[in-house]
């Protein structure tokens, strides 16, 4: 399981010609599929382009860099990553679980795992983070996550599992 924010500020490297051709500057998430639908690359585009590389396109998302096969651009549909980070964490019966602060995908980034979540710096400096894992959740929506009632960030471990 990685963190999107390990993979924001990676170059992206082309393996067609071996150029550098700019850094992820943001993840678009494909939430009704629980997918990662491609990156957005800094520099070279208007602000806030939709226009990215599709996650077919990518061969890996390494440690230190992203691999593409070339660079071709594309319309991306869904949610950046960071319009999720900060966005408020519900049960269905209604209380706060607190927000969101990253979004964990597969170790090949190609799957939504889960959710960082933070219920404020104290409780982040007692217990740690939190994590939902994607089978808690029972809509993710624009500006919310409704999660099942069960879920609490402190019965989670400080690993960011879920303790039993």
């Amino acid at each position: 399981m990685r963190r999107s924010r390990e993979i924001v500020g990676l170059p992206v490297l082309d393996l067609k010609n071996g150029a550098a051709v700019g850094w992820v500057q943001d993840l678009v998430l494909d939430t009704t599929k629980d997918e990662l639908a491609g990156i957005l690359l800094e520099g070279g585009h208007l602000f806030h382009s939709t226009k990215g590389i599709p996650r077919r396109a990518i061969v890996s998302v390494g440690k230190d860099a992203v691999t593409i096969q070339e660079k071709n651009l594309e319309e991306l549909q869904g949610t950046r990553w960071s319009e999720k980070i900060g966005n408020e964490v519900y049960t269905q019966a209604g209380d706060s679980r607190g927000t969101i602060e990253d979004i964990f995908v597969d170790d090949s980034a190609e799957k939504l795992v889960g959710f960082e979540i933070s219920d404020g710096l104290f409780a982040d400096l007692l217990h740690g983070r939190g994590t939902i894992l994607r089978p808690h959740v029972m809509i993710d929506g624009k500006d919310i996550l409704i999660v099942d009632n069960q879920v609490s960030p402190l019965d989670q471990a400080n690993e960011g599992g879920f303790q039993s």
